[in-house]
């Protein structure tokens, strides 16, 4: 079977789901609609967009026209496009059939927040969409109250390896081979971009030492925003000099990313809105408790004292209190830690979802030949 993707070639998301196809034997072409600084899965065919013109409010009628070039160049059995923004539209623009969305989060969760003219077009990509599969429960429902049928729209989530992500049998020996110590260690596990919110982290960490001065803080700063990365930096210049936080650089593999979960005692993500994200999943597979904002899309995973804890948005003292009260009850962390590797071993299981969305792919490409 040939595929056609169109998305951001640096997600990690894009990047796995296209490794996952590659190794089932498709061939794979991916339209990047973004810059890539990233590598690509060996034996992916990459369609670079942004070689073309990458002007803003310019750009996108060109891709659309040189979209609808290579897909018609291809002829792939499916089309679909890994975001109902950006990739949507793109996809929407070629014309191609069968055509499926996938929506992450705020592609959906915040178009009630943009203007008119991005409002409208989203909406048109979504009806032009054969099929549009939702990473959660609360973006299905939006996902028909903007006006997709109901019987077009499903929920598959993306799903965790569990062979790679799940609790290490000795956490101290990865400490040690990391140079990690044996100080209680914070993860931030979230891209440093402005939507994550990881300054309010930055902020609550004195709040922290202030009470469990031995802690230490692990930062993901991988698929950095340059204006927000060194706004952190200068946040936490001192802290960093001391060794109190340490700035955890792209990582090789899965494998390096889940050591990091697995050695943490508290995983954090506080993003202004979320759909459901791989990272907080994959730490609670690890058995890292986690603290997360509160958004109606993590009720689906998360509840309140049972695998983490919940911080209202922007809510820096509640950040600061919700992290102190794991680190000094080491059986509610060992308790909430257990009970979050549960929930995604029974609910999350990569193969299973990862057989549905197959499963899908080969509906509509009947569909569409009957």
């Amino acid at each position: 079977m040939k595929i056609c993707i169109i998305g951001n070639p640096n997600s990690i998301h894009v990047r796995r789901w296209v490794k996952d196809f590659i190794l089932k034997n498709y061939s794979v072409h991916l339209i990047g609609e973004h810059k890539l600084n990233v590598r690509l899965p060996e034996g992916v065919i990459f369609h670079d967009l942004t070689k073309l013109l990458n002007i803003r409010k310019l750009r996108y009628l060109i891709w659309a026209w040189q979209s609808r070039r290579i897909v018609q160049s291809v002829q792939p059995d499916i089309l679909h496009a890994q975001s109902a923004v950006s990739a949507g539209w793109l996809g929407a623009a070629t014309g191609y059939h069968p055509f499926l969305i996938t929506a992450h989060g705020s592609d959906l969760i915040l178009l009630d927040q943009r203007d008119w003219f991005f409002s409208a077009i989203t909406k048109w990509a979504l009806r032009k969409a054969d099929y549009v599969t939702c990473v959660s429960d609360s973006l299905a429902l939006k996902a028909r109250a903007l006006g997709v049928k109901s019987e077009n729209v499903e929920v598959v989530h993306l799903g965790v390896d569990l062979d790679i992500f799940h609790p290490s049998s000795d956490p101290q020996s990865i400490r040690r081979r990391l140079g990690l110590g044996t100080e209680p260690l914070i993860l931030s596990i979230r891209a440093l971009r402005p939507l994550y919110n990881v300054l309010d982290i930055a902020r609550a960490i004195p709040l922290v030492l202030d009470r469990v001065p031995n802690a230490r803080f692990m930062i993901f700063s991988y698929n950095a925003d340059p204006i927000y990365l060194s706004r952190l930096q200068a946040e936490l210049s001192d802290l960093v000099t001391s060794g109190k936080v340490i700035l955890v650089e792209n990582l090789a593999d899965d494998l390096s990313i889940a050591e990091y979960y697995q050695v943490c005692d508290v995983a954090v993500s506080v993003p202004a809105s979320d759909g459901t994200p791989k990272s907080v999943q994959e730490a609670m597979a690890c058995g890292a408790p986690v603290v997360v904002s509160e958004l109606e899309s993590l009720r689906e995973w998360v509840t309140h004292d049972k695998e983490g804890l919940f911080v209202p948005l922007g809510d820096i003292q509640a950040i600061s209190q919700a992290i102190v009260r794991l680190l000094q009850d080491e059986n509610l962390r060992r308790l909430m830690g257990q009970n979050a590797s549960e929930k995604i071993r029974r609910q999350a299981d990569r193969v299973r979802w990862e057989q549905r969305a197959e499963n899908i792919y080969h509906e509509l490409i009947n569909r569409r030949n009957n």
